[in-house]
């Protein structure tokens, strides 16, 4: 949890100094930019390398290719939700899209998951 807090409050900080210092644009923008473009980056990267190593390794370890490819769909699939989220919240309660995803985004830092170590 501490992790993500860290990660969520980097993407807010830079989204200030993107709005504050650079002037691009404003900073809800600027947080949903960078939020969303460094969670892209990083499932593409993954899909890459798990297409490398498919082709490398090919049928040897299948089952670590297809929980490899069920994470990178759960990360897509947990981004579509928080965006069709914040899209109904922003159509219910008419408040602005990108701090409503700034909201979003911080919630699920509270959100963890239980693992029991099976010993």
């Amino acid at each position: 949890m501490i992790k993500k807090f860290a990660t969520w409050f980097i993407v807010f900080g830079l989204s200030f100094l993107v709005s504050e210092v650079f002037k691009w644009t404003e900073q809800g923008k600027a947080f949903i930019y960078i939020h969303l473009g460094g969670a892209i980056v990083i499932i593409l990267v993954l899909a890459i390398i798990l297409i490398i190593a498919g082709l490398v390794v090919r049928e040897k370890k299948l089952k670590a290719n297809i929980s490899s490819l069920l994470l990178i769909l759960e990360a897509v699939g947990i981004l579509a939700i928080t965006l069709f989220a914040t899209w109904g919240a922003t159509k219910l309660f008419d408040v602005d899209f990108f701090i409503t995803y700034q909201i979003m985004t911080f919630g699920q830092c509270l959100c963890t998951e239980n693992k029991k170590k099976d010993d």
